[in-house]
């Protein structure tokens, strides 16, 4: 093989190398916005979820759990409004 067939050749194998590392790096830069996007969607769900439940109208306790952990949760001005009522 002559010089100039041997150098196309390794241009070939460096403009193909970078290819597939920067559509790699394309796809990775994708999938991780979208797994961002999907947690921050999944966090304003809940946080809506225990927001909106601790403002019923019955001033019930709510329980919110994680994993095994659970505890019970009241909204304040249910208790504020308690404490006026037995005053």
């Amino acid at each position: 093989m002559d010089k100039q067939k041997i150098l196309i050749y390794i241009l070939l194998v460096i403009v193909i190398a970078f290819s597939i590392y920067t559509a790699k790096n394309v796809f990775d830069s994708y999938s991780n916005s979208l797994y961002i996007k999907a947690y921050n969607a999944g966090y304003e769900k809940a946080f809506n979820e225990v927001i909106s439940s601790g403002q019923n109208e019955s001033c019930e306790p709510f329980s919110v759990f994680n994993g095994e952990t659970n505890i019970n949760l009241i909204n304040v001005d249910c208790l504020n409004g308690e404490q006026e009522e037995t005053n």
